[in-house]
């Protein structure tokens, strides 16, 4: 039985591992299909075309080809006549021996059958329509607005100890530029404050139809291989009313689901209150669940009704509830509350006992941490007791909740969210416009990042390897859905393609130097000095890619420990 529980167990993992290594394998496959192809309209030879690396498993020579297929299952790789300049005998057919232009066509080849594909790529996902998850990877990696609502980004609550309030910005200010740097969304900001820690940056924004220019200086935050710069702002959302209770308060006062709510008691709300038991914590990171306490105490000393500013399509209204507060349980599934029988959408009762509000409950269950505990929950008018024991926890129980349940306070039956952008459809010439617009800004958006590392601006264990692309790609594939996993496998394929670019002797780019060179100069480089150079160029290769490795595999060791 244990046998066939560490069998079980081993499944996922290997899982994890397929779902990663086959996209990033398949884009190196089609990356040297694209040379092989080159090669052979050509007329180079090429003597090995391999799927995957290491001892052959099997092979068929067709047309002086060996068309191999190898143990390592992790793209492939093309080996041409010649190809190696201490191989080079000057015969015809080799690579070395074609001329110039047919060379560079072979090279140019690899990379651009990745673009190709990342455009491809893009093509699907804007055709088949693309969710939330989609829209924000999109905005996040690419730079563009992807149906956002409201004109700019826009700052929601800001940290009593940010930089940003400190020198004077505001809720509801609009971002206009950082460090003259137009930010079409929040990931763009988030990206530049990160990259400047300690620095001086001038930013500019719009207040009440008036531009105001201010100096932030980003918090310094440790973070993995050195620093990286914060502001302790967020960024403001629209909170909608996404269910009410039948029967309920909200209902009855005529609340619908989809009214906005825009304050709270006269309160301006900037970003989606939460008022579970996380609110009470003192953890310095979970300022803007500090920022909610006010908001609950306000509502808790005005006991007797709450006043809630909504809008409904171009129509205020304003609302005067009762105040009712539930505490709902939302259940990890296969966590330790979730197999005692507890489900999401319970209202707890009590706690050991005894009613709680959400300052007490949070003080209940730090308290309880190493004892067994007592919960009533209601479901359909039945009350039903449940007990919860520390040794009884098991792996599902996810980080942060409470034997995997998550608190959700409920005001009036109402449960409030941000706002969703709704999902986006084009048709098929908008979806290939739209996939090509979106691969130039990820062309423009990596050549960015590379400007800043050649810079010295950002340093090359901020970079993501192997590992964390990886890791990664499995994570969406498991939260984010296909069409998200789909659009990053074609942003890894143009980054693969860019930097297969870049004049690195190694790379595809650095054989285009090369050939550069001798177009000048009228003869190619001597074979010896292609050889140190290639020798040398691997080395550091291989050193680099354990730098970034190692860092990769920091990171992933520090959120799974957190």
């Amino acid at each position: 039985m244990e046998i066939l529980k560490l069998i079980l167990g081993i499944f996922p993992v290997i899982k994890a591992i397929l779902i990663a290594i086959i996209p990033l394998g398949f884009l190196i496959f089609i990356h040297e299909l694209g040379h092989f192809l080159a090669a052979k309209k050509a007329g180079i030879k090429v003597n090995t075309f391999s799927i995957g690396f290491g001892p052959k498993i099997v092979g068929y020579v067709y047309k002086d080809t060996e068309y191999r297929l190898s143990w390592l299952p992790f793209g492939g790789y093309v080996q041409m006549e010649g190809e190696n300049p201490t191989e080079q005998t000057g015969a015809e057919g080799e690579f070395a021996s074609a001329s110039l232009g047919k060379r560079a066509f072979v090279v140019i080849a690899g990379p651009a059958v990745n673009l190709l594909f990342g455009v491809l790529a893009y093509w699907i996902v804007f055709s088949v329509g693309i969710n939330e998850n989609a829209i924000g990877l999109i905005n996040g990696l690419t730079g563009q607005d992807i149906g956002l609502e409201q004109k700019g980004v826009k700052f929601g609550m800001i940290a009593d100890h940010s930089p940003a309030l400190a020198a004077g910005v505001m809720s509801d200010d609009t971002i206009i530029s950082l460090n003259g740097e137009a930010i079409p969304n929040h990931s763009r900001f988030q990206e530049l404050v990160m990259f400047n820690p300690g620095k001086e940056l001038e930013l500019v924004v719009e207040r009440e139809g008036n531009l105001k220019i201010f100096t932030v200086i980003p918090d310094a935050k440790p973070a993995i291989g050195g620093e990286e710069g914060i502001l302790h702002v967020s960024f403001k959302n629209v909170t909608i009313v996404s269910q009410i209770a039948p029967g309920s308060s909200a209902e009855k006062a005529g609340l619908k689901i989809s009214d906005q709510i825009e304050s709270i008691n006269g309160q301006r709300i900037y970003n989606t209150p939460y008022f579970g038991p996380d609110i009470w914590s003192e953890e310095p990171e979970m300022w803007m669940a500090a920022k909610y306490r006010p908001i609950y105490d306000d509502i808790k000393e005005n006991k007797d009704v709450v006043t809630l500013g909504v809008r409904r399509d171009n129509e205020k209204l304003t609302f005067k509830l009762p105040v009712e507060w539930e505490m709902i349980a939302i259940v990890e599934q296969e966590s330790t509350a979730h197999k005692v029988g507890i489900r999401t959408g319970d209202i707890l009762t009590t706690f050991n006992g005894k009613t709680v509000d959400s300052k007490s409950l949070y003080a209940q269950i730090k308290a309880s941490t190493d004892m067994p505990v007592n919960l009533t929950f209601v479901r359909d008018g039945t009350e039903t007791t449940y007990t919860l024991s520390p040794d009884k926890k098991t792996k599902s129980d996810e980080d942060g909740t409470f034997y995997g349940i998550i608190w959700n306070n409920s005001l009036n039956g109402m449960l409030l969210k941000r706002k969703e952008i709704p999902t986006q459809y084009y048709s098929l010439i908008g979806a290939f416009t739209n996939g090509v617009k979106t691969s130039w800004l990820t062309c423009t958006a990596i050549a960015r990042i590379l400007k800043k590392l050649f810079a010295g601006e950002a340093k090359p264990n901020q970079l993501a390897g192997p590992t964390a692309i990886a890791d990664m790609t499995n994570r969406m594939f498991e939260n984010v859905g296909l069409n998200s996993l789909l659009f990053f496998i074609g942003f890894i394929s143009i980054n693969l393609a860019i930097v297969n670019l870049l004049p690195i002797p190694i790379a595809d780019g650095g054989h285009l130097l090369f050939f550069a060179l001798e177009k000048i100069r009228g003869r190619p480089i001597s074979i010896k000095i292609q050889a140190i150079i290639q020798q040398v160029s691997v080395l550091l290769l291989i050193a680099f890619f354990i730098y970034i490795t190692f860092y990769d595999g920091l990171r992933l060791f520090d959120r799974i420990r957190n």
